[in-house]
C-alpha cells in the first residue's frame, strides 16, 4: 500500500510494480502481468493565488491513476528478460484528444487527454548471479534508493530534491548489482543528443552523458540508502539536449542519504538529508534576466532535512513528515513544512484517505512561540480521497 519496510519497491531493477497486478497470461516460461491504479480526492486550502486568480477552493482531483504491463521471459533458471510500459494520465473526468483555436479562431494545437503519459518504459535482463540491465525510461537512481522512502502521502507533501523526473526517464541504460548480503550498488547513465536543426559555428555540437549512482543496505528491519545524480547542465552553446525529463534549474550534483528502521511490527519511522551539491548560478543571475529585469522567485531547493514515521494500527496506517527547506534563492526564506495522514482499508485493494499540508509555514526566533503557533493554520491544504490498486 505504501513504501514500507523494507524496499520491494526500491530492490534491484524495477522489474515489479503494483501489489495487486493480475497475471493475465503465464506460458511456457513467459509471463504477462497488468497492473494500475485508480486514485481520486477532494482538496481544499492551500496557498493563495496571484491577484486575479484563485487556487484554494474546493477541487476534485485525480492523483496520479494509472496501469501498465510487465512481461517476462525465463531464459534459463539464472537468467531473465522483461520489459514494462506504463501509462498515466487525468481520469477523474472524461477527457480526450481535442483541438484548440487562438483569438483568431484559427486551430493552434491539440489538447491531449486520457492516458496519455508514457510513465515508465523499459526492457531489460535479469540474472540472480550478475545483477541486471535495464534500457530506456525509468525513475532516476536518486528516486530508487532514497526520495522513495519519503515519498509517503497520497497527495501533496512529500518534499524531495528529486521525484525521480531529474535527468532521468528516458534515453538511459542502469546496472544494478545482485544483492550481496543486503548491500546493492547501482549506476546509471542518460544520453543527451548533439543532434540539432540550427547550429552556428560557436555551438560544441557534440553529445554528452549525465550520470547517477547510488547504493544501498538492508539488514532485518533497516534501510540505508545513498544516490547522486550528476544532473547535468547543458551549456548555452551546447546543442545536446535532454530527451525526457531535465536537470534542475541552477544547480547540478544532486546527492541524498536515507535511513528507515521498524522498531516494531507496525511502527517504522525514517529520517532523510538531500543537497544541491553545485550552484550554478551567482544570485544576480538568479535574480534578474538578460536584459536585468527582476525575475519572479525561484523554489528549487538548495538543501532539506526531512523526518517521518508511519504507524500500522491494523485497518490502516497513520503517517507524519516534517522537512527544513532551504532555497538556491536568496529571496525565499527557508520553509517548515509538514504533512499529516491516515488512511482505513475497506479491501485488500481499495483504501480511503485524509492528508493535511502546510507548505510554506516559516517561524521566527524573533517571534513568541503561540505567534509560530498560530502561523500552522495558515493556507494548510486538505485533501481527502479514495484509492484502488489492481
Amino acid at each position: 500500500m505504501k513504501k514500507t519496510l523494507l524496499a520491494t519497491a526500491i530492490a534491484g531493477t524495477m522489474a515489479a510494480s503494483g501489489a495487486q497486478a493480475a497475471t493475465v497470461y503465464d506460458q511456457d516460461g513467459t509471463s504477462l502481468d497488468l497492473y494500475g491504479r485508480l486514485a481520486y480526492a477532494v482538496q481544499t486550502g492551500g496557498p493563495e493565488g496571484e491577484e486575479g486568480t484563485k487556487t484554494d477552493g474546493s477541487e476534485f482531483v485525480d492523483l496520479g491513476s494509472r496501469f501498465g504491463f510487465i512481461a517476462n521471459h525465463e531464459v534459463t533458471r539464472d537468467l531473465s528478460t522483461f520489459a514494462r510500459m506504463e501509462f498515466r494520465g487525468k481520469a477523474d473526468a472524461r477527457n480526450g484528444n481535442s483541438t484548440s483555436t487562438n483569438d483568431a479562431g484559427d486551430v493552434d494545437g491539440v489538447d491531449f487527454g486520457g492516458f496519455d503519459t508514457i510513465r515508465n518504459t523499459y526492457v531489460g535482463v535479469k540474472s540472480d548471479s550478475w545483477g541486471a540491465v535495464q534500457v530506456g525510461n525509468f525513475d532516476s537512481i536518486m528516486y530508487q534508493n532514497v526520495t522513495v522512502i519519503q515519498d509517503v502521502p497520497e497527495a501533496n507533501g512529500a518534499t524531495n530534491i528529486d521525484f525521480g523526473n531529474v535527468a532521468a526517464h528516458g534515453d538511459s541504460i542502469q546496472y544494478s548489482s545482485p544483492m550481496m548480503e543486503g548491500f546493492q550498488a547501482k549506476v546509471a547513465a542518460k544520453h543527451l543528443s548533439g543532434n540539432t536543426d540550427d547550429t552556428s559555428g560557436a555551438d560544441d555540437t557534440g553529445s554528452t552523458t549525465s550520470w547517477h549512482a547510488g547504493v544501498s543496505y538492508e539488514w532485518e528491519d533497516l534501510y540505508l540508502g545513498a544516490a547522486y545524480n550528476q544532473a547535468k547542465q547543458v551549456g548555452e552553446n551546447d546543442t545536446a539536449s535532454y530527451d525526457g525529463e531535465g536537470a534542475k534549474d541552477f544547480s547540478e550534483d544532486l546527492w541524498g542519504v536515507v535511513a528507515q528502521y521498524g522498531f516494531t511490527d507496525n511502527f517504522s519511522a525514517r529520517i532523510s538529508y538531500q543537497e544541491a551539491g553545485d550552484i550554478t548560478a551567482s544570485q544576480d543571475e538568479i535574480q534578474t534576466d538578460s536584459d536585468g529585469d527582476p525575475t519572479d522567485p525561484s523554489f528549487e531547493i538548495d538543501n532539506l532535512v526531512g523526518i517521518g514515521a508511519t504507524y500500522d494500527y491494523g485497518m490502516g496506517e497513520i503517517y507524519g513528515d516534517y522537512y527544513h527547506v532551504e532555497m538556491i534563492d536568496s529571496r525565499v526564506d527557508d520553509q517548515n513544512r509538514f504533512v499529516l495522514g491516515a488512511n482505513y482499508r475497506f479491501s485488500e485493494p481499495m483504501y480511503v484517505f485524509a492528508e493535511a499540508y502546510q507548505e510554506d509555514n516559516s517561524t521566527s526566533a524573533d517571534d513568541s512561540l503561540t505567534e509560530n503557533f498560530r502561523n500552522l493554520d495558515d493556507e494548510v491544504q486538505y485533501t481527502v480521497g479514495v484509492r484502488y490498486d489492481f
